[in-house]
């Protein structure tokens, strides 16, 4: 059975984006705040110069700050993001015409359902 998708829900678009880049986000937070904490601290064992070593440690601890804003970066760029892929989808699709999917097994309410 093939069906073409129209149109796309631009809420749970904006959702399911937010969400998605939200957990990216964290990731990449926690990659963030494992280089900030290595660095500081090859910079403190005698790379760096000696009187720096207290900025050098608030950067460090401050840097796990870096996870909920890098995720609630990633996590509001990516709903903008979802948010203007959805829309041009939609004027795209009805314009002419959406993508198409084929589906093989059995839905539920409607029976078997064959290659197409």
């Amino acid at each position: 059975m093939e069906v073409e998708i129209r149109r796309l829900d631009v809420g749970s678009i904006i959702k399911v984006a937010f969400v998605i880049y939200v957990a990216i986000g964290i990731v990449v937070g926690v990659i963030y705040v494992l280089m900030a904490v290595v660095l500081g601290g090859l910079l403190d064992y005698g790379y760096g110069p000696p009187e720096a070593w207290m900025g050098r440690t608030i950067a460090t601890g401050l840097s796990v700050l870096m996870i909920p804003f890098l995720a609630l970066l990633y996590g509001c760029l990516g709903a903008v993001g979802g948010l203007i892929f959805a829309l041009l989808y939609n004027v795209i699709a009805k314009t002419i015409g959406g993508v198409k999917v084929r589906f093989r097994g059995e839905i539920p309410g409607t029976g078997p359902v064959g290659e197409v």
